[in-house]
């Protein structure tokens, strides 16, 4: 599966999104380097995953504001970039906040650091954010438009750990607000340039997470007709979380509930089965709204750390990088029989390694001429 730049999680709260953000950031660092991008300031996938935070993120963040019309970018340089120990060679993660993102960019515009300084300590500087209060927002996405465009360069992916699905949606309407605020000027031209990274299915996409419980499935459905329909959004996948495997058939289930059985076994396995049950309605109604479902287990774990978030991502790897049967020979080597399994391999099921072959000359383009639009603005 060929998934965009940067991909952003939401979903209703206690869905695991930030457990998913972490697990899905995994699975694509084993196959390029990742970012996982923290929108809340509170660090839950990176403190998941053990990673602590190393620098000053303002210092970062007005580095980057600078340097973004560069495209070749030291791989460290990042707002808020978090110290990696031991294994996870290939993730980075940072963390952004609308604030801070604010004052970078007040101080990209105005390089005297006093002056700048005086401009976001004004009074009137505060009325004039208060007025615009999708300006911060917006300077969020366009962080994110430009971190998808170095991804792209880079090649490389991004994961974002987004707010619940209400805010990220409020989020995500910020640059048509923002257009008919500003018909004209400056303003306007930088919306639409983030309004079409968002409607870019190679650069940006969203993956919706939910439990096998109706106010999340009932959350996830709507949440993807409004982002497809009305912020032309593509949503690349629905991650059911928590679903447990099946324990037992029905004679079972009979039998757990006859009389002198323990109440509480009883009790126990038909939650588990109506869990299983749901899951599978949830699947069954997801696919039917034209999103690709996910599944990921249920951990029966205490706390959630590095090791269950390696077997979440073993099972994104199962089902958004599924092994391809077969292997391709080279010409002249196996006679019929390898011009014949060279053909019949389709470019949809390649391995990780030629997956950025196989995708075409045309995408790559495409993908190249806007990454360098992208990080030059």
């Amino acid at each position: 599966m060929a998934l965009a730049r940067l991909v952003l999680v939401t979903g209703k709260g206690g869905t695991g999104k930030s457990a998913v953000a972490a697990a899905l950031a995994l699975a694509l660092a084993r196959r390029r380097p990742t970012v996982l991008v923290d929108l809340d300031q509170r660090m839950w996938a990176a403190r998941m995953l053990g990673l602590e935070s190393s620098n000053n993120p303002r210092d970062n963040l007005r580095d980057n504001w600078r340097d973004n019309s560069n495209d070749a970018v030291p791989h460290g340089n990042g707002a808020a970039a978090i110290a990696k120990p031991d294994a996870i060679a290939n993730l980075e993660t940072i963390s952004l906040s609308a604030g801070t993102e604010l004052e970078a960019f007040i101080e990209r515009i105005v390089p005297i650091k006093a002056i700048a300084r005086r401009m976001l300590q004004s009074r009137t500087f505060g009325y004039v954010s208060a007025a615009l209060p999708g300006l911060e927002a917006f300077l969020m996405l366009e962080r994110l438009r430009i971190i998808a465009g170095r991804a792209a360069l880079e090649d490389r992916y991004a994961v974002v750990d987004a707010p619940a699905t209400g805010s990220a949606i409020e989020l995500l309407s910020v640059p048509g607000a923002l257009k008919q605020i500003a018909p004209l000027g400056t303003l306007n031209r930088l919306a639409a340039n983030v309004e079409s990274f968002l409607a870019d299915a190679s650069r940006f996409a969203v993956i919706l997470t939910l439990t096998p419980q109706e106010l999340a499935l009932r959350e996830a459905l709507e949440a993807s007709d409004v982002l497809r329909g009305r912020l032309s959004v593509s949503v690349a996948a629905a991650a059911l979380n928590c679903v447990p495997h099946p324990l037992f058939n029905k004679s079972e289930l009979d039998e757990l509930d006859a009389p002198g059985a323990p109440p509480e076994f009883a009790r126990l396995a038909q939650w588990r089965d109506g869990a299983g049950r749901f899951a599978a309605r949830a699947r069954r109604e997801a696919s039917r709204a034209g999103l690709r479902v996910v599944e990921l287990p249920m951990l029966f774990s205490p706390a959630m750390g590095r090791a269950e978030l390696e077997e979440l991502s073993r099972a994104f790897d199962a089902q958004l990088f599924p092994p391809k049967f077969g292997k391709s020979a080279k010409s002249g080597k196996s006679g019929k029989s390898g011009k014949s399994a060279t053909a019949s391999t389709s470019a949809g099921s390649a391995g990780p390694a030629s997956a950025a072959k196989s995708t075409g000359a045309a995408r790559s383009a495409r993908s190249t001429r806007s990454a360098r639009s992208e990080t030059s603005e």
